[in-house]
């Protein structure tokens, strides 16, 4: 070895990194989970947008619909439940029961 390279391999080898750096760990985390945070608003703030203008737009409809039946309201209820708990956050996947409810839907869609 030359003169060199032994004098570049000392200056590499002088202050190695550390072998972790938790502090740098939890600040790309942090990046992550704030990135994801304002998505998951951005995509919330987008659905109840939507949702408003819909509801607001066919008012008239869906009242109409309803006085025609009075056994429809719980259609419009279920409706309400659903969006309340997709704009809340909660994965319906969550949800006790859910998972053994799709297993059964798909045997009998798909059998």
């Amino acid at each position: 070895m030359s003169d060199l390279d032994s004098r570049l391999t000392a200056a590499l080898n002088a202050d190695p990194p550390p072998s972790r750096d938790a502090r740098f760990r939890v600040e790309v985390l942090l990046r992550i989970e704030r990135a994801r945070f304002k998505q998951r608003v951005l995509m919330t703030l987008a659905v109840a947008f939507v949702a408003a203008a819909l509801v607001a737009v066919n008012a008239q409809a869906i009242e109409s619909w309803i006085a025609m039946d009075t056994s429809r309201l719980w259609i419009v209820a279920l409706g309400a439940v659903i969006a309340t708990f997709s704009l809340s956050g909660v994965p319906i996947e969550a949800l006790p029961g859910f998972r053994g409810f799709a297993r059964t839907l798909g045997r009998w869609l798909y059998p």
